[in-house]
């Protein structure tokens, strides 16, 4: 009898240790299934004739904003600006985490842009782009060296996640629905959306099913968020 009960109680007491540790997960346990696109880092370069943006990461594919994440991929878009004049056809070579890719850029419809979308995702380290161009009789090429923006005082999407749950923990408590958190999220590097002072930021935005959106804006340094949407 004694032996007995020596079990249930040694049960119980497991049972109460493990209590806080199942309210411990971390913000990217808790929501990593539920993120639809994590854009992670932004190279960018810049010469006399292009300037070159490049963003990383993974998203969903197809992308929809419908509070459901689906199947998600890795992803590299590299979009090139022509800074002398409109350029129609415009050739790339990218070395990616040690390997090339090439091929034709495509101008974009309304902007003085091109761009690709590459299934990679690009590990931090330097980017090489070399741009092939028709300029008068002459076939010219430009190489540039994108680099990250990101430093090692910034803080990391995981962190920026964990902030916007404590900023956003009362209106994303509407996003669940018996026990289920129902919808998805965007957590994305941005340049500077505000002013033109320059510097980047972390967006992340909940999106539920029902096509609410609450957001915040993350000053990546001081941790501050700088606006919300609720």
């Amino acid at each position: 009898m004694q032996k007995k009960l020596f079990k249930i109680i040694l049960f119980i007491f497991v049972i109460i240790l493990s209590i806080p540790l199942l309210g411990c997960k971390t913000a990217i346990e808790k929501y990593g299934n539920y993120i639809s696109e994590l854009r992670d880092n932004i190279f960018l370069a810049q010469a006399e004739n292009f300037s070159v943006k490049i963003i990383t990461g993974r998203r969903e594919d197809p992308f929809i904003m419908d509070g459901i994440v689906g199947e998600v991929r890795d992803f590299t878009v590299i979009t090139v600006t022509p800074l002398l004049g409109l350029v129609q056809e415009l050739n790339y070579s990218a070395l990616i985490n040690g390997e090339t890719f090439e091929g034709a850029l495509i101008p974009h419809p309304f902007q003085n842009t091109l761009s690709i979308d590459l299934r990679v995702f690009a590990n931090g380290e330097d980017i090489s782009v070399k741009l092939k161009y028709q300029a008068g009789e002459n076939i010219t090429e430009t190489v540039l060296t994108a680099k990250s923006v990101r430093t090692p005082d910034m803080i990391d999407a995981h962190k920026a996640i964990e902030i916007a749950e404590k900023q956003l923990r009362y209106r994303i408590a509407d996003f669940r629905v018996d026990g289920n958190f129902e919808a998805e999220i965007f957590v994305r590097l941005l340049q500077n959306p505000i002013d033109n002072s320059g510097g980047f930021y972390w967006y992340v935005a909940f999106i539920a099913r029902t096509g609410e959106i609450v957001a915040t804006l993350i000053n990546p340094i001081s941790m501050e968020v700088v606006a919300v949407r609720d």
